[in-house]
């Protein structure tokens, strides 16, 4: 376990070298509905203060890193995110709703109980290959408009669906989550040819008992 932690390490302060061709993937940070099992949807819950002191250490690892753009979903839990992430590099966040939260049906929005677009997608009005074809925009409009890496805040179903995608794990037969990433974690993909995954769910609290 602590080999995995010291090699996470090594990764993040490898990033200044990163070259251009990388979308750094961000969950927003925790909010009070993450604490209390409520399922947020459009809500506009702000970041906990350990959601932001959460965002605040990945801001601080890719503070040195070669960014050129923050998009974020225009949810405000993400927007804050996204503002935090992109202080360092003195950028201005760009908004695209085709990384909004999964379109959850209202009367769960701002209940207890969580709801997972690939588990239960009754409770959805748009069908996890919907949701991935709009990511897939998101990341088309991000390659067409950005000239290096980029910053990508969005929320847990639109980045799991994303980067089960990029790893060839067939979701049309398989009803379970394996990527399943943290508030306030770092993902990255490598933008070349075909996209990969180079880094998975990369936070703070990996580094809690060190």
């Amino acid at each position: 376990m602590i080999f995995d932690t010291l090699s996470r390490m090594a990764i993040a302060r490898s990033l200044v070298s990163l070259p251009v061709e990388f979308i750094f993937v961000v969950r927003h940070g925790e909010t009070k509905a993450n604490e209390k099992g409520i399922e947020a949807g459009p809500l506009e819950y702000p970041l906990t203060k350990k959601g932001i002191k959460e965002v605040k250490f990945i801001a601080s690892t890719l503070s040195r890193a070669r960014i050129k753009s923050v998009y974020s979903s225009p949810v405000y839990r993400a927007v804050q995110t996204a503002k935090i992430l992109a202080l360092p590099h003195k950028l201005k966040v760009k908004t695209l709703e085709e990384l909004t939260e999964a379109r959850i049906k209202p009367e769960f929005v701002g209940k207890k109980g969580r709801h997972h677009i690939l588990t239960n997608p009754e409770d959805y009005l748009e069908t996890n290959r919907q949701l991935l074809e709009r990511s897939y925009k998101a990341i088309g409009i991000i390659k067409s408009q950005s000239r290096g890496s980029a910053i990508l805040v969005s929320h847990g179903d639109v980045i799991t669906g994303l980067l089960e995608d990029i790893v060839e794990r067939k979701l049309s037969t398989e009803k379970y989550y394996v990527l399943h990433p943290d508030p306030a974690s770092l993902s990255i993909i490598r933008m070349g040819d075909k996209p990969s995954l180079v880094l998975y769910n990369y936070h703070r609290k990996m580094f809690a008992d060190y």
